[in-house]
């Protein structure tokens, strides 16, 4: 069935991109960190059209604030960074403070859970500190008619995303 339905938005996904009125926004990635046990994706990118920077958070699971089921592949949460590549550093340093709160502390951001691209449709995004054995986690979540979409962010992914954000801005001095 995944395969199926990978195939079908492959094709789908394909037919857009080659029409001649696309409706896809070009974003330019500028940062990215892929996770090998599961093939998930977070990235700073910028969007072409109006020049603000996005981090992806990835694709978020369906479910309460227990079970989790990866059954959206399309789908993801973007939180904005901001308009500059050092308001964008400056505002994943801040989130990298969320890590130090206490166990279960929730903070409140703004966010956009849409596909493919960030819309205007900004909705507020909980940030909770989660404590596995060995590891800190951020849980992104929203809630949607009674469910929870979230998605989880650990440290040394964060870290790894941010300090490749830091080394684009020496390797691109000029960009803004």
């Amino acid at each position: 069935m995944r395969k199926i339905l990978s195939f079908v938005i492959a094709i789908l996904m394909a037919t857009v991109a080659f029409a001649q009125n696309s409706t896809i926004r070009p974003r330019f990635e500028v940062a990215e960190y892929e996770r090998e046990e599961n093939g998930t994706r977070i990235e700073v990118f910028q969007m072409q059209d109006n020049g603000k920077y996005y981090l992806s958070v990835g694709n978020l699971g369906i479910g309460t604030d227990i079970v989790q089921l990866q059954v959206d592949p399309v789908f993801e949460l973007f939180i904005p960074l901001g308009g500059t590549l050092s308001e964008a550093i400056e505002t994943m340093e801040g989130m990298k403070e969320f890590y130090k709160m206490s166990r279960k502390e929730t903070k409140v951001m703004e966010g956009c859970l849409s596909a493919l691209y960030p819309n205007d449709k900004i909705e507020p995004v909980q940030v909770t500190r989660r404590q596995m054995v060995a590891e800190k986690l951020l849980e992104f979540s929203v809630e949607h008619e009674g469910l929870v979409r979230a998605t989880y962010l650990n440290k040394a992914e964060f870290s790894s995303l941010l300090s490749s954000l830091k080394f684009y801005k020496k390797l691109h001095p000029k960009v803004e």
